[in-house]
C-alpha cells in the first residue's frame, strides 16, 4: 500500500524497516534523497489509509521517511589529506558519536558481551541491581536482556528514572505501575479473560489516582495491595512473566529510593515479575535498615557489579577493541589499527579507565585531534591525550548533573587537591591505606572513581616492610596529567598491548615494561595519600 501510494508520485522505495512499540507500529521508508520532501508531504494521507485498512484499535500505524544516499556517489576513501580524511572515517565518527550512548530507542550497534557481565544471570527469575560507572555498559546489558526476553515471549516494561527525578515517591511509583500495566495489557491483545479485565480496571484506577496529584500514604498502600492482587492473577509461572527494567535509577533522589523500590517490589510480590535496576552504587540506597524498607541484597535481590576498572588491562583492551571493531567494520574500515597506532590504542584504554562509552567517544575525539595535524595518517598517543583533556570538561558537567551542587563543589575541590598532592610528589599514581576505608573521605575518593577522575589499578597491594598493612593503588585520569606543560621527571604509567609500561616525562630512554612483580614493586614506590590530610586541605580551601 505504501509503495502504491508513492508510485503515484513517481517515488520508488529503496527499503522499508519496521519497528514495533507499545500501541504503535512504525514503518521507516527509505527513498532517494531527492524525493524526500515530496514523500514527507504524503505521510499523513498514507497513515490514514493504512490505519483504515488495518482497523486495529489497539495499535496505530505510523510512517516516517529517511533519505537514501547512493554510496557510489561518495568520493574514494583515501584523499590527498591523508588516511584520516576520507568519508569512511567521517562515517565512523558519526557512528561513534551517535551510537556510543545506548537507550531503549537506540540500542547499541551490536551487543558484545562484557566478561564482567552475565546475560544468563540478568535473565534469571530474580530481582537484580546492576551497578557500574557511567558508560560502563549497564544500559546495553539491560537492553540485550530485554531483547532476549521479548524473543522468548515474555512481557517487558522499560522506564528511565530521569523521567521520575522531579516526582514524589508516590507519583513515581504510579508512573512505573502505569507503564507496567500498559505493557501487560498490550501483551494480552484482544483477550477478554476475567484476569485481564480486572487488570484493565486497576489500570484505570492508577491513571485516575495519578491525575489527582497528591496521594496519601494510606491510598498508596491500598493501591499497592490492589495492584498485587490483580497482577498475581496474571503473572503466574509458565503462563506470563514480566521483566521490569529501571535504568539510571541513581537519578531518583537517594533518600526516596528505598521507598520507591519497596512499592515496586510490593506490587510484584509473589508474582512471576522481576525488577532489573541499573544504577551507580555509591549514589544508590535500595534498602533502609532502620525501617526495613526497600529491597535488600542478597535476600531480596542479587547484585551484578560491572565496576572492574584497570585491574586486568589486557582483557579490558581485548574487549574494548572488539567493541570498536564493530564500528570500524560498519564504516568500511578494516580494523582499528588501520587508522590508529598500537600505542594510541593502549593509551585509549588508560584514558577511558576501561569504560566502553568513554573509550568510543575518545576514539572519535582522537580522530578529530589527529586531523588538526597536516596530512595525518593515523591516531597517535598525543592525539589521545588531547582528546582526554577535552573529555574532562564533559565529565565535570556529568558530575554536576549526578550530584547536588554542594557535593559537586566538594568533589571538584577534592579532585584539585588530590591531583596536586600526587603530582607534587612526582607521580601520576598513588596508594591509599586500606585501614582508612572507614574514613568519611574514602567515600569522596570512591565518588571520584565512579565519575572516572581516578581509576583503580590494584585492590590489594601489601606493604613490603610492615606485615598486615595493605593498600589500594590508583592512577589519576589521563586528563589530569596530559598537559603539554607537564613538569619533567614525572613518574608515569602507560598501557601498551594491555601491559603496563613505566616512563618519566621529558626524559628519553626511561621507558620500560612492567610485568607482574615489577608493577607491584613500582606501585609500592607510589606516594601514600592520607585521607585525613586530604579532607583537611579540602575543608580549608572551601573556607
Amino acid at each position: 500500500m505504501i509503495a502504491s501510494a508513492l508510485e503515484e508520485a513517481s517515488i520508488s522505495i529503496v527499503r522499508v524497516d519496521e519497528r514495533s512499540f507499545p500501541g504503535e507500529k512504525w514503518f521507516v521508508v527509505w527513498v532517494d534523497e531527492g524525493s524526500l520532501v515530496t514523500a514527507q508531504s504524503l505521510a499523513g494521507s498514507i497513515e490514514q489509509m493504512l490505519n483504515e485498512a488495518a482497523d486495529a484499535a489497539s495499535q496505530s500505524l505510523v510512517v516516517t521517511f529517511r533519505p537514501y544516499r547512493d554510496e557510489e556517489k561518495k568520493v574514494a576513501e583515501v584523499e590527498a589529506g591523508g588516511r584520516l580524511s576520507g568519508p569512511k572515517v567521517d562515517q565512523l565518527i558519526q557512528l561513534l558519536e551517535a551510537r556510543s550512548r545506548t537507550s531503549d530507542a537506540l540500542p547499541s550497534l551490536k551487543y558484545m558481551e562484557d566478561p564482567r557481565a552475565s546475560l544468563a544471570a540478568i535473565g534469571a527469575s530474580r530481582h537484580h541491581l546492576v551497578y557500574g560507572r557511567r558508560g560502563v555498559g549497564k544500559t546495553a546489558l539491560l537492553l540485550e536482556a530485554k531483547r532476549i526476553a521479548e524473543r522468548d515471549g515474555h512481557v517487558t516494561a522499560w522506564i528511565n528514572a530521569h523521567t521520575l527525578r522531579r516526582l514524589t515517591t508516590s507519583s513515581a511509583f504510579l508512573a512505573i505501575a502505569e507503564v507496567t500495566l500498559s505493557s501487560i495489557i498490550q501483551h494480552a491483545g484482544s483477550s477478554q479473560g476475567e484476569s485481564y479485565t480486572r487488570l484493565k480496571e486497576t489500570s484505570g484506577r492508577v491513571s485516575q489516582l495519578r491525575s489527582e496529584g497528591s496521594v496519601s500514604d494510606v491510598a498508596l498502600g491500598e493501591m499497592v495491595a490492589e495492584l498485587n492482587r490483580s497482577l498475581r492473577a496474571v503473572l503466574r509461572e509458565d503462563i506470563v512473566r514480566l521483566y521490569l527494567y529501571i535504568d539510571d535509577f541513581y537519578l531518583f533522589p537517594e533518600s526516596e529510593q528505598p521507598y520507591l523500590l519497596d512499592c515496586v517490589a510490593g506490587m510484584l510480590r509473589d508474582c512471576d515479575g522481576w525488577i532489573k535496576v541499573a544504577s551507580i552504587e555509591r549514589l544508590t540506597r535500595p534498602f533502609e535498615p532502620s525501617s526495613r524498607i526497600g529491597i535488600e541484597v542478597p535476600h531480596d535481590a542479587s547484585k551484578i557489579d560491572l565496576d572492574v576498572t584497570l585491574e586486568d588491562p589486557e582483557s579490558t583492551q581485548r574487549f574494548l577493541e572488539s567493541v570498536l571493531s564493530n564500528y570500524t567494520t560498519t564504516a568500511g574500515i578494516a580494523k582499528p589499527t588501520s587508522i590508529a597506532q598500537n600505542a594510541a590504542l593502549g593509551r585509549l584504554v588508560l584514558a577511558s579507565g576501561g569504560v566502553p562509552r568513554d573509550y568510543l567517544n575518545l576514539f572519535a575525539s582522537s580522530i578529530v585531534a589527529a586531523r588538526s595535524r597536516a596530512k595525518a595518517r593515523e591516531i597517535g598517543r598525543e592525539d589521545v591525550a588531547e582528546a582526554a583533556g577535552r573529555a574532562a570538561r564533559s565529565k565535570k558537567r556529568d558530575l554536576e548533573q549526578d550530584v547536588s551542587s554542594d557535593s559537586a563543589g566538594t568533589l571538584l575541590t577534592a579532585l584539585e587537591v588530590l591531583s596536586e598532592e600526587v603530582r607534587g610528589a612526582g607521580y601520576t599514581y598513588f596508594r591509599v591505606n586500606v585501614a582508612q576505608k572507614s574514613h568519611p573521605f574514602y567515600e569522596v575518593l570512591g565518588q571520584l572513581v565512579d565519575l572516572r577522575f581516578a581509576h583503580l589499578i590494584q585492590s590489594t597491594l601489601s606493604d613490603q616492610h610492615r606485615q598486615g598493612v595493605k593498600y589500594e593503588a590508583y592512577i589519576l585520569d589521563l586528563s589530569e596529567y596530559a598537559d603539554v606543560r607537564l613538569k619533567r621527571g614525572l613518574a608515569i604509567l602507560d598501557l601498551r598491548d594491555g601491559k603496563w609500561n613505566f616512563r618519566r616525562s621529558g626524559k628519553a630512554g626511561t621507558q620500560k615494561q612492567l610485568p607482574g612483580t615489577l608493577l607491584r614493586d613500582e606501585l609500592r614506590r607510589a606516594p601514600i595519600i592520607d585521607l585525613e590530610r586530604l579532607a583537611e586541605k579540602v575543608a580549608e580551601r572551601m573556607g
